[in-house]
């Protein structure tokens, strides 16, 4: 018993020296590993996995969806992609990314989520990942910009990850909204037939290479805005960017910002006038860039039209003004000898397409851009415009073509600007002497011009020998018999005028230039009432004026604005060159009229159909005011 009990103390002996070196063991690993760890620490951390966000980029993109009805609004889509690296040098365990939209004037907040977590497991050290992911945009979002914010969840770190390269927004704005085209708009996503007016905007690049036209236009009041979007096709004898034809004539037809490449024709217009082709670019077409067929009174303006067969082509159409466009093809114009267009506008100051100081005609060259009558003509008496008009025919003859001569900078093919508004306020117009009156009158007639060398070979006037174009029907396929151009109606021939007396000689003006005078009605009138006005109008230019629109008012101050009585609208036909016709219309006085005294006026060339170079005598008032009082 005794030699158990002694061995039972030397074991526990043993066992609480054992206890004390462990604990001491223990105590000098903790204080080692405390020091290793503050003087480690940096090390571990820079060591470990650390995923940063070093790209992020957004857009708005519909490419990928098919065909998409005219009138269809889709769904808003981002594209958004991202790109992540880590860059410590240790994999990384998984994260998160989240993409939000903030307002750009909250881009320190967190705004709404937007699609689902982008997940991942493991991101190997120094690897870099992108990720691409389509996301719907919300559609409870206010108007105004954003932005898309891009977070960086790493809570499965056990390691704190760097946060300066958590967080990261995209430079891209982002307008809601924008798909839909501004208010009372119609958005344009595919080819499409328009047959109704309204303001039509495109949306996205159409590229189609088996519709015969891409779009057809066969009502009048249609904008078509292209948005700077592109409108590919590829030659199959007959096709078109756009063509317009409604089987009879069609006006008020807008065309701008659209870039046309490629197809046999940019623009077709078929019986198309009081029209707009402006800020469109026409490159690479097999035929012609723009065709004019039957298409009178119609304004082409800042085009560019270059690598074309032929630039433009003019037939049977008259009364076409055609400035301001930058023409670079092997033949840039081809037009009918008998029908007599415009190649210039009245010189005003502005920059025109070619980088000079003053807007009148167009820029000539051959199809190099390097050559043709712009890079040789000279312009001494004003900088940029030719001191030499151009001549197509004796009736087509372009008084104020641009010219490199005296430029004082470098000519850079200019990108398609907003379109101008068409009642927009026109800059100053330079004065004209009746010298130069006298030579651009004798110029226009074809008297006197010497003729200008073009830079292209001359090419045959088209006289319908040529195979017709078809066009279809409304079932989509080709009619023969309604491929022939119709001809253009017989105009009776207008009585003869008057001989004019001897006298000194009056040189007109080369444009029409109406004027107002000898507005008379009665004395008084009672509202509700009918009464009869009556004006003179005459055309002092040198140019018939077709059809125009006049518009009557009453008004107490002779200033026309948005506080006169408006009457009513009327048009006015064939008031030719050098004439005068006297205009009767009956109207009733609104019977919520005030009870004073107005004058009555007429306003002449109110939709200008017609070019004019003056319209400072459009507007005329009576000599004496109508008292309205009560009957």
């Amino acid at each position: 018993m005794r030699k158990k009990g002694v061995k039972t103390r030397q074991q526990y002996q043993f066992q609480v020296t054992g206890l004390t070196l462990l604990l001491i063991m223990l105590m000098a690993g903790a204080v080692t590993g405390q020091v290793l760890a503050e003087t480690g620490t940096d090390e571990t951390l820079s060591t470990g996995p650390d995923v940063a966000i070093i790209d992020a980029t957004v857009k708005m993109d519909i490419s990928e969806m098919g065909e998409i009805p005219l009138g269809t609004i889709p769904d808003e889509r981002l594209i958004i992609t991202i790109t992540v690296k880590n860059t410590g040098s240790r994999e990384a365990p998984g994260y998160k990314l989240k993409a939000f939209l903030v307002r750009a004037d909250r881009e320190d907040e967190i705004g709404t989520q937007i699609g689902g977590d982008i997940t991942d497991t493991r991101l190997g050290a120094g690897e870099v990942r992108t990720y691409t992911k389509s996301m719907a945009m919300p559609t409870h979002l206010k108007k105004g910009e954003y932005r898309v914010m891009i977070v960086l969840d790493t809570s499965n770190y056990f390691i704190k990850p760097d946060t300066g390269s958590g967080r990261m927004i995209s430079q891209e704005p982002i307008f809601p909204g924008t798909l839909t085209g501004p208010a009372g708009s119609v958005p344009v996503y595919s080819p499409a037939k328009i047959s109704k007016p309204g303001y039509y905007i495109l949306k996205r690049d159409i590229t189609n290479y088996k519709k015969l036209n891409i779009f057809e236009i066969n009502a009048s009041g249609v904008t078509f805005d292209g948005g700077g979007n592109t409108i590919r096709g590829a030659p199959t004898g007959y096709n078109s960017g756009i063509y317009i034809n409604a089987g009879t004539a069609v006006t008020d037809i807008v065309i701008k910002n659209v870039v046309f490449e490629g197809m046999d024709t940019g623009i077709w217009m078929y019986k198309a006038s009081n029209g707009v082709i402006s800020d469109c670019t026409f490159r690479n077409t097999a035929n012609m860039g723009l065709r004019l067929d039957q298409s009178n009174q119609n304004q082409i303006y800042n085009n560019i039209i270059e690598s074309d067969a032929i630039g433009i082509g003019v037939f049977q159409s008259v009364g076409n003004i055609i400035y301001n466009n930058l023409l670079k093809n092997k033949h840039n114009a081809v037009v009918n000898e008998d029908q007599k267009n415009f190649w210039n506008t009245e010189l005003k100051s502005g920059a025109n397409i070619i980088g000079g100081n003053t807007i009148g005609g167009n820029a000539w060259f051959d199809e190099s851009g390097e050559g043709g009558f712009s890079a040789s003509a000279q312009a001494f008496s004003r900088e940029g415009i030719s001191d030499t008009p151009y001549s197509l025919n004796a009736h087509n003859i372009d008084l104020y073509p641009l010219s490199l001569s005296q430029l004082k900078s470098p000519v850079v093919t200019p990108v398609p600007a907003e379109t101008p508004e068409l009642n927009s306020s026109e800059p100053e117009t330079e004065q004209i002497t009746d010298e130069s009156l006298e030579g651009q009158e004798e110029e226009q007639e074809g008297e006197q011009v010497e003729p200008v060398a073009q830079e292209s070979p001359a090419i045959p006037i088209e006289k319908d020998t040529s195979e017709p174009i078809p066009v279809l029907n409304t079932d989509g396929k080709t009619d023969r018999e309604a491929e022939v151009i119709e001809p253009v109606p017989s105009i009776t021939e207008p009585e003869a005028r008057p001989e004019p007396e001897p006298g000194p000689p009056v040189f007109l003006s080369p444009y029409a230039d109406i004027g107002v005078k000898d507005v008379t009605g009665p004395e008084s009138g009672c509202p509700g009432a009918e009464f009869t006005l009556s004006a003179v109008i005459e055309n002092s230019g040198g140019y018939d004026a077709d059809a125009f629109q006049v518009r009557y008012y009453l008004t107490d101050d002779k200033i026309i604005d948005g506080k006169d009585t408006f009457l009513g609208e009327r048009t006015v036909k064939n008031l030719l060159s050098g004439t005068e016709q006297t205009i009767t219309e009956t109207f009733v006085i609104p019977k919520s009229i005030g009870q004073k005294s107005y004058y009555l006026a007429m306003v002449a060339n109110t939709d200008n159909s017609v070019f004019e170079e003056n319209k400072e005598n459009n507007t005329g008032y009576s000599i004496f005011r109508m008292k309205i009082q009560n009957c």
